[in-house]
């Protein structure tokens, strides 16, 4: 018999959770937020098999983008 994949619905986060991550990100030093970005940027890698990265991961590295851009 084949295997279903596991489902999980891809919700993006919420207005709230979002404004406590910039939150986050504008107190950090440019070396950490540095390394969070690549830390996204890697989870949002597409897989070998092709899958996308949840839309939690896509906004995780849009607001560290945004985030290193305010601070430079």
């Amino acid at each position: 018999m084949a295997r279903r994949p596991d489902f999980f619905p891809d919700a993006p986060l919420s207005p709230a959770a979002l404004a406590e991550l910039r939150q986050r990100y504008a107190m950090l030093s440019m070396s950490s937020l540095q390394q969070v970005y690549a830390d996204a940027w890697e989870r949002c890698k597409l897989e070998r098999n092709g899958q996308l990265p949840r839309a939690e991961q896509i906004q995780v590295l849009v607001t560290a983008w945004k985030a290193l851009r305010k601070a430079q």
